[in-house]
């Protein structure tokens, strides 16, 4: 059974989703992230050898700014100038976290979700890879043709697969005119003005979690219970179970040894169950993933054993990395094997299991050294520098 378990924990939310009492993936936040946030900014410098510049929008670091990647969205006079310049007001979303020393990302792009869409000015209507019936596609697609403002785009989410679509369209035309009317209205807003804050972040990690089958959410927190009841209650979901955890006895925690396994996530040594185990290093530049034969290879076919090894390697390898929230660069060295058909099966593997991943992933290449390298988007801080 797929369950969503949210509880407290050392003074931030966790998320945890289980399936069949293993868990599969986490998030953690605080409330504090401006993530996703669109504000009214200012540019505070501009870096000419770059093509960027520097917006201020109210956070503790400036938002890092692209000029080439980005249609701007003036709310200050301009002339006929496509550049910003110093004092510029523009209408800006954060689309990626500030990580260590480095600031957050801002896009002109902006983007808000709902239960079953996402709204955004790509000009372009998508629906989510994993629904695979081409007649839901196509009715999606000329849905939203029908709707969207000029200019305006949409993404269909996994979630919409199993909805009425008599309950997407109208989240459809809420979003398109919450979205113009950012637009619209944001000249008249005050300099730094938050304009819209997507839900929390764990409503929206548990619609991202709907299209795995989910089937029960779990919490012991009454605030969190009280706000799910009412996300229920607004879109009318009825196939995922709300379950408030009221037990003086055994705490939520102790149930699923939520403890336990968040102690696992941030050890850098993961024991498979062959005896093998993989070590996992974080570092400025990349992720590193070693993968060590340990006690597992016995018996005669050792090219055999070896494959075996890597192969759970493989599976686990992707669960860590959707686990700890690693992202970026991720390198991982293979126990070296003679048949360069079981190499590649192992690449399958990678490339299935990676686009399961909520979050963009990809296999880029097996290196003369024999190095596996993958790429994931970076978005969020890692578990890690989260917890």
């Amino acid at each position: 059974m797929n369950k969503l378990i949210i509880t407290d924990y050392s003074k931030k939310i966790v998320s945890a989703f289980y399936s069949d009492m293993e868990l599969k993936e986490l998030s953690c936040s605080d409330g504090a992230s401006s993530l996703g946030g669109i504000y009214v900014g200012k540019v505070a410098n501009v870096v000419n050898n770059l093509n960027a510049c520097f917006i201020n929008y109210g956070g503790d670091k400036p938002a890092y700014y692209s000029m080439d990647d980005n249609r701007h969205i003036f709310l200050s006079p301009h002339g006929n100038r496509t550049t910003p310049k110093v004092g510029d007001e523009l209408l800006i979303q954060i689309s990626k976290e500030g990580i260590k020393t480095k600031n957050p990302v801002a896009s002109a792009d902006l983007n808000i979700k709902g239960e079953y869409l996402i709204v955004n000015l790509s000009g372009n209507i998508g629906v989510s890879n994993k629904i695979k019936d081409k007649k839901l596609r196509d009715e999606f697609k000329t849905a939203a043709a029908g709707v969207l403002s000029e200019g305006f785009g949409c993404i269909f989410r996994t979630s919409a697969e199993n909805a009425d679509i008599n309950t997407v369209i109208p989240e459809l035309k809420q979003l398109n005119e919450r979205l113009r009317t950012i637009i619209d209205t944001a000249a008249t807003r005050k300099l730094y003005s938050l304009l819209y804050r997507p839900e929390n972040e764990y409503i929206n990690f548990f619609i991202s979690k709907r299209g795995a089958g989910l089937e029960e959410v779990v919490t012991d927190n009454k605030d969190i219970y009280d706000e799910f009841n009412e996300h229920f209650l607004e879109h009318d979901i009825t196939d995922v179970k709300l379950t408030f955890y009221d037990d003086s006895i055994c705490s939520l925690k102790a149930v699923y040894n939520l403890n336990k396994n968040l102690e696992n996530a941030l050890k850098p040594v993961v024991w498979l169950k062959s005896g093998a185990y993989l070590v996992i290093e974080q570092t400025e530049a990349m992720v590193v993933i070693d993968v060590n034969t340990g006690k597992a290879v016995k018996g005669k076919s050792l090219d055999e054993n070896l494959y075996k090894v890597n192969l759970e390697a493989a599976y686990e390898c992707c669960r860590q990395l959707r686990l700890r929230n690693l992202s970026g660069i991720i390198i991982i060295d293979f126990i070296n094997m003679k048949d360069p058909m079981y190499m590649n099966n192992i690449k399958n593997v990678l490339t299935e299991e990676l686009e399961k991943d909520s979050v963009p992933a990809k296999f880029v290449d097996i290196t003369k050294l024999g190095l596996v390298e993958l790429t994931r988007k970076k978005i969020r801080k890692s578990l890690k520098e989260m917890i």
